[in-house]
């Protein structure tokens, strides 16, 4: 079976968006399923976004990756 994926960054429109689907009256409502993830935010020429950060007893900016929370709800296409 094939599903559909919706992907955003607000969870409250995730999970608004899943408790209309499972009420639906669809037969197949009970397969929908809500999760959540991360994904790298990326910087103006699509490449990975850091922040520097100095740890204590360092003298020099220590790179970290950004990532951002992502909220996505799958169900079965029809």
């Amino acid at each position: 079976m094939n599903f559909e994926i919706i992907t955003s960054t607000d969870k409250f429109q995730r999970d608004r968006l899943f408790d209309d689907l499972r009420q639906n009256g669809n037969e197949l409502e009970r397969q929908v399923v809500k999760f959540s993830g991360n994904e790298s935010v990326l910087n103006e020429i699509n490449e990975q976004d850091y922040r520097f950060t100095f740890y204590e007893g360092s003298r020099n900016p220590q790179p970290r990756p950004i990532y951002r929370s992502t909220w996505s709800v799958a169900y079965p296409k029809s």
